[in-house]
């Protein structure tokens, strides 16, 4: 059976990269990977990571357009292909405008559709946006809902899908991190200063909330002599200006580009502290060890938080500030969240999906067996 993978972001390849190898050394399956390249140099390099040559390149959506004709655009190529190709399911990760095309692309071909990375809410459309409307619409139309956590589950359960759509399996991200192993070593330091990683990029966070975090870093540098502060750039144009004119020149602060998928872990693993936006960081600092102050007002990876390893702070200067730098001036707190622990899975998430799909038949009503839980 032909299993359609669809990725155009790097979170995206990161994530599916194992499911595909896992899917390919089946006997029944075969994948093909369709890239909507949304993401364009971000998507390119993640490839090239993975070593992944998608079987399918869609043309990439015209940056001068809407984020409705961007999605409308990335719709319409995967009508295509879709209809063409004829696979007997349909894979799309997370919340991306690619994930939520390609369900809608899917649901309108009638070809069957399996979310992972499913179940994730924060119940506000508008946190994030508008990640949290698309995995809202996917969960209404997929077929086989691949949850991380249990947590995840109750919300898919809440939202009214049935049991039998509902598979644990953890997340696929940390079967990532786990099979780049010895790939990644920690990022050597400046001159012994201990490392703060910072990552956002998160569309919420666009308007005046980044001025109030990057007024935060340069005062947390101010109060810590210890530190540097290390920005990992994001490519959106207009984002990077803005970062630019804030830090561009800062002693103890640098600006480094847009970092490839194990470079960024290695400078998670030598990192005392990262402030992070971002989901995927969120679940990739607590295996390895680095604490993370989550940098919005409301999170769907509640697990991390709930576990110690993660802190809510927002985006306010005084808060940001306050919580950084208390962590990093008092070791023996800053110790209690720095553990290798995973609240998302334990590296073996893409093994479940593939025996899952293997086992799976569309003819099957209501889709499969009951809800399994992760190892």
């Amino acid at each position: 059976m032909k299993i359609a993978i669809l990725a155009g972001t790097r979170p995206e390849v990161v994530k599916l990269a194992p499911v595909r190898a896992a899917l390919a050394a089946s006997r029944d399956l075969e994948p093909v990977w369709i890239s909507t390249e949304q993401q364009g140099a971000l998507n390119a390099q993640a490839l090239e990571t993975f070593g992944i040559a998608p079987e399918f390149r869609l043309a990439p959506p015209s940056p001068e357009r809407t984020l409705g004709g961007r999605f409308a655009q990335i719709m319409d190529r995967l009508d295509e292909v879709l209809g063409r190709l004829q696979p007997g399911l349909v894979l799309v990760q997370g919340d991306t405008s690619t994930t939520a095309a390609g369900a809608m692309a899917s649901f309108a071909r009638r070809i069957p559709i399996g979310h992972i990375e499913a179940g994730l809410r924060t119940f506000d459309l508008d946190q994030p946006f508008p990640e949290e409307g698309w995995r809202c619409v996917v969960g209404q139309l997929a077929e086989l809902h691949f949850a991380p956590t249990e947590a995840a589950v109750r919300n898919l359960l809440r939202g009214g899908v049935s049991q039998h759509r509902i598979h644990m399996t953890g997340n696929t991200g940390i079967d990532a991190v786990r099979l780049s192993g010895a790939r990644v070593t920690p990022a050597p330091l400046t001159g012994g200063l201990r490392r703060v990683l910072v990552t956002v990029h998160r569309r919420e966070n666009w308007g005046p909330e980044l001025e109030q975090i990057l007024a935060a870093l340069v005062l947390l540098r101010d109060r810590v002599a210890d530190i540097e502060v290390v920005f990992a750039a994001h490519a959106n144009p207009a984002l990077r200006g803005r970062v630019d004119a804030a830090l561009q020149g800062q002693d103890r602060i640098r600006i480094v580009e847009p970092l490839d998928y194990l470079g960024f872990l290695s400078h998670l693993k030598s990192a005392s502290l990262v402030l992070s936006d971002s989901g995927g960081v969120q679940e990739e600092g607590p295996v390895l060890g680095a604490p993370v102050l989550v940098l919005r007002d409301t999170t769907e990876r509640a697990e991390a938080i709930e576990a110690g390893v993660a802190r809510l702070v927002g985006t306010r200067t005084r808060d940001v500030l306050e919580a950084a730098a208390h962590l990093l001036t008092d070791e023996p707190e800053r110790m209690q969240m720095v553990r290798a622990v995973s609240p998302f899975g334990d590296g073996f998430a893409a093994e479940r999906i593939t025996d899952i799909i293997s086992r799976w038949s569309p003819s099957k009503a209501p889709g499969g067996e009951q809800i399994r839980a992760a190892v």
